[in-house]
């Protein structure tokens, strides 16, 4: 049942549900052909991902979650909203899936939690495309000291400073970078984030972020399985959340990446830019495709 706030001719998915432990994790699954799973970041859902939905799905099959505590899925009391905890639901997503040559695209803190899934299962990743991200223990000094305590940089700071205020506060300052956004998609990402007693729960996801440097270490010590992975970076240079330290950390991090830069975007590419991010990640899937075709075919 779609809440009445939901405008269908904007997000005109069916939905899908999933029953987790935590509760009913919602997803989207539109379209046919190889398929290209998306994951959100905090605190935003699959709504984000919508505009290039409706355009990939033509010849793809396109697959976004709303994490627990997000969108359209439970808002548990009491559950963790720890990363571990969400990358084990997201694993769950995708063996009730059962998908292969995966293009996995990540933004914000979906990157951690996709990552997670393509270290353990680096043979059901084709390809990766990851738009502005922050870099877990791929910070400067490798090393957790005091200071990476904000690991995640300016946007776990910002997400920490915003745990006690409104959400229409929190949606305000999240997309300050988006003059254009209408008043109606902003509500989207306000309403979604439940009522003031939900967004307890779903903010406590931002606390999570920082303080868990065991779980990204893990990560981080099994980096080689996922470095050779192909790899599109796209990025909007005017983010305020993520410093563009973390652009040279990705691009140094994967042996073959292609990086396309948005000079006059900021952290939400997936609202200023839809149509020309789906041109590239289609054009980027269908060159893999191509290529690994020629390596089958000699």
């Amino acid at each position: 049942m779609k809440p009445d706030w939901l405008d269908r001719k904007e997000y005109p998915f069916k939905s899908k549900y999933l029953q987790l432990e935590a509760g009913r994790m919602h997803y989207v699954d539109e379209g046919e052909g190889p398929p290209i799973v998306m994951i959100h970041g905090t605190p935003v859902w699959s709504f984000l991902y919508r505009n290039l939905i409706k355009i990939l799905r033509k010849k793809y099959r396109c697959i976004a979650m709303d994490m627990i505590g997000f969108g359209l899925s439970d808002k548990p009391e009491g559950w963790s909203y720890k990363p571990r905890a969400h990358a084990a639901n997201f694993e769950q997503l995708m063996e009730h899936l059962q998908l292969e040559d995966v293009t996995l695209l990540v933004h914000d803190f979906g990157a951690p939690i996709g990552f997670a899934y393509a270290i353990r299962h680096p043979e059901k990743v084709r390809s990766i495309v990851m738009l502005n991200s922050w870099t877990w223990s791929l910070s400067k000094h490798q090393s957790f000291s005091a200071t990476s305590k904000y690991l995640v940089g300016p946007l776990g700071k910002f997400l920490h400073s915003k745990l006690n205020v409104s959400a229409d506060t929190l949606i305000q300052d999240l997309f300050e970078d988006e003059e254009q956004l209408p008043e109606p998609i902003r509500q989207h990402y306000i309403k979604a984030l439940g009522s003031p007693n939900d967004r307890v729960s779903t903010l406590a996801c931002a606390r999570e972020l920082v303080g868990v440097t065991r779980w990204y270490d893990e990560l981080w010590k099994e980096r080689r399985k996922i470095q050779d992975i192909p790899t599109l970076i796209l990025w909007g240079e005017r983010d305020k959340l993520i410093h563009i330290e973390a652009l040279q950390c990705w691009k140094k991090f994967f042996h073959e990446s292609y990086v396309i830069p948005f000079e006059n975007s900021g952290h939400f590419l997936q609202e200023e830019s839809a149509e020309e991010i789906a041109n590239y990640v289609s054009n980027f899937v269908q060159e893999e495709i191509k290529k690994r075709e020629l390596v089958h075919h000699y």
